[in-house]
């Protein structure tokens, strides 16, 4: 068994596990500040892990989802908590785009850092969500992604986006409520009971403090501008392609 800590959000986290992968994994992430809290992972929880999934994940990364899981059950009780999504920061603001898996919302953050100037990618898939009664600040951790999208960084959550595939491009800015199972179903709500109460409580607060829009797009450069001008209120200017001469 290793011991290490990571700082996710702001939280000093120490990771007792057997394996390798997940320290390699949190390199850019390592402190040795005093610990908030502590998870451990068990061979059993890996076992877990890899009969459930249909990739047979070798142990390592097995163990690596299997840490994350376990901070996740944890967040909660400091006003945190695990959210799929896709974070992005443009001029100081952060919105983040989600979806179910397969959708769109890589696809879409993607061509927003292609086309848009001044655009960074926060967090590619699974940020953290901190939320406070005056405001929302979203977290980069290396829970990316495949494609491994993160910045070590955070911003201040603006608004949400629930994408849609569409024919047609057109964003909506929706009440919270009507959106309510959706946007639960992007939460990771551990079993206990009293962490399903403050994360439902963390929801609830978070959604008295940032918009929420629909967006129903295809994948092209005019959904981005859909998004874009509704969300930040500015008229979409394509990025200048830099001379590579």
């Amino acid at each position: 068994m290793q011991k290490f800590n990571v700082e996710f959000a702001k939280l000093n986290i120490e990771i007792n596990c057997e394996y390798d992968y997940s320290k390699l994994f949190c390199k850019d992430y390592l402190t040795e500040g005093k610990p908030d809290f502590s998870v451990e992972v068990k061979s059993e929880d890996i076992d877990k892990e890899i009969a459930d999934s249909p990739f047979n994940p070798k142990r390592g990364y097995a163990e690596s989802i299997c840490v994350y899981r376990e901070i996740a059950k944890k967040l909660p009780f400091f006003d945190r908590m695990v959210f799929h999504g896709a974070v992005i920061s443009y001029k100081g603001n952060g919105y983040i785009f989600t979806a179910p898996s397969g959708t769109g919302k890589t696809t879409h953050i993607m061509l927003w850092k292609k086309l848009v100037d001044g655009v960074d990618i926060v967090n590619g898939d699974k940020p953290i969500i901190n939320v406070r009664e005056d405001g929302v600040t979203a977290y980069a951790t290396p829970y990316a992604g495949k494609e491994g999208f993160q910045n070590h960084s955070s911003a201040d959550i603006k608004a949400i986006c629930l994408i849609r595939r569409g024919k047609e491009n057109k964003i909506t800015k929706v009440k919270p409520g009507d959106y309510l199972a959706d946007i639960i179903k992007q939460m990771y709500l551990p079993e206990d009971a009293a962490a399903v109460m403050n994360s439902l409580g963390l929801l609830d607060l978070m959604l008295k403090n940032i918009d929420v829009y629909v967006l129903e797009c295809d994948i092209s450069e005019n959904a981005v501008k859909c998004s874009f001008e509704a969300m930040t209120g500015e008229t979409f200017i394509k990025k200048e392609k830099k001379n590579e001469n």
